[in-house]
């Protein structure tokens, strides 16, 4: 079987991380499979596979066959030879659309085979991720079938890719470093909670590439400036890490105490590592990502006990834009009492006794199958070999 998987790289490396890690899994699942992996941005992916180059049409990493997006006359040719051969079943990932050269093909030239499109969207735990995995909807050519895949959190979604390298829930290592991958900020507060907690404890903050990278730096540096602060110690406990290959990423997570972390790719890693963590969601308009939050913490709930829900849900809520006076109502608190900095600080002087919550719901989401493996299944399932 031919599978073609399409992506765009919007945001840094979170899209071609998640479907980096899809291809591999898929690959893994049935080798006799060909791969073929059409993506926009050489140069991102790059940064987590150094053995992608990035002025080529075509290249095989990995047993992955990967084509450059924009090299439209090379892939017209190519995935329009023998009707299409190429794409019998396309996964489209993230709402990215397709190359004008794949439209061609597709709607223009007349394929007299058939094509499946599976539209693999954003992880959410909102309910409509139920509502919406395996609905079908139409095209403008009968030959062109469309049907939603929902990756999430229960067993009503496709579930999440789960690796070889994260099939079993890792050992916590309580004197594991603390990862910081974030957006842009002003990350004053959670730096000078970190400054404190790390000096204390013994700990290093880990501080990621990336968008966020320089804002908490900043930050950073504010913090241990303070006469407050005892500069000689702090300035030694925050290493900024180099661009880390997606296999090295996976392990220098699994190897940290905390997480700070930021968008889809890592979000799903950190709810597999059962290590305690704070999810900066991607900010949107309306602040929607309060939604997407709140709805991950119901997932959550049943996993901890009242108190410690509430520690995890007060911290996640803040660093996503949840203002003091609506925080006070949720705690009982005072608006002058919901100090952000003693939030950051009560969730990481907290960690040893929130570690069972995060496993428990960890080994939870395990018992939802492998997103690639129930993919695989659906595929196989429908008549289009």
């Amino acid at each position: 079987m031919q599978i073609t998987i399409l992506c765009k790289v919007v945001d840094n490396f979170g899209d071609i991380g998640v479907v980096y890690r899809l291809a591999k899994q898929l690959k893994k699942i049935k080798p006799e499979n060909q791969i073929n992996l059409v993506v926009d941005n050489l140069l991102s992916f790059q940064k987590i596979c150094s053995s992608v180059q990035c002025d080529v049409p075509f290249q095989e990493v990995e047993s992955l066959n990967i084509y450059d997006w924009n090299a439209s006359d090379f892939c017209h040719e190519a995935f329009s030879a023998d009707d299409g051969a190429l794409m019998p079943v396309i996964l489209e990932c993230f709402q990215c659309g397709r190359p004008d050269w794949m439209e061609r093909i597709l709607f223009e030239e007349k394929l007299q085979c058939t094509v499946q499109i599976i539209m693999i969207d954003y992880l959410t735990a909102e309910k409509y991720a139920e509502d919406f995995h395996c609905l079908q909807s139409l095209t403008r050519s009968a030959k062109v079938q469309k049907v939603n895949f929902m990756p999430g959190f229960t067993e009503k979604t496709g579930g999440l890719v789960i690796d070889d390298a994260w099939s079993e829930v890792p050992g916590w290592n309580s004197e594991g470093p603390v990862l910081v991958f974030t957006y842009e900020n002003d990350w004053g507060e959670l730096a000078a909670a970190l400054a404190d907690y790390c000096i204390v404890n013994g700990r290093k903050v880990l501080v990621a590439q990336g968008r966020g990278k320089d804002s908490f730096m900043q930050s950073f540096a504010k913090v241990i400036s303070s006469p407050s602060t005892n500069s000689r110690t702090a300035i030694t406990f925050a290493e900024e890490l180099p661009y880390l290959n997606q296999t090295e990423w996976d392990e220098m997570m699994k190897g940290c105490s905390a997480l700070v972390i930021r968008g889809e790719e890592s979000m799903s890693r950190a709810c597999l590592s059962g290590i305690p963590f704070i999810w900066h969601a991607y900010p949107q308009s309306d602040e929607y990502q309060l939604v997407k939050v709140r709805a991950l913490l119901e997932r959550m709930k049943p996993h901890f006990d009242e108190e410690d829900f509430e520690i995890v849900s007060k911290t996640w809520l803040k660093i996503n834009g949840y203002n003091e006076v609506s925080l006070s109502g949720l705690t009982g608190q005072s608006a002058q009492d919901c100090d952000v900095q003693n939030m950051y600080i009560q969730f990481f002087s907290s960690i040893p006794r929130l570690v069972p919550g995060f496993r428990d719901f960890a080994l939870s989401l395990r018992k939802n199958g492998d997103l690639c493996v129930n993919l695989m299944t659906y595929i196989e399932k429908l008549d289009i070999i």
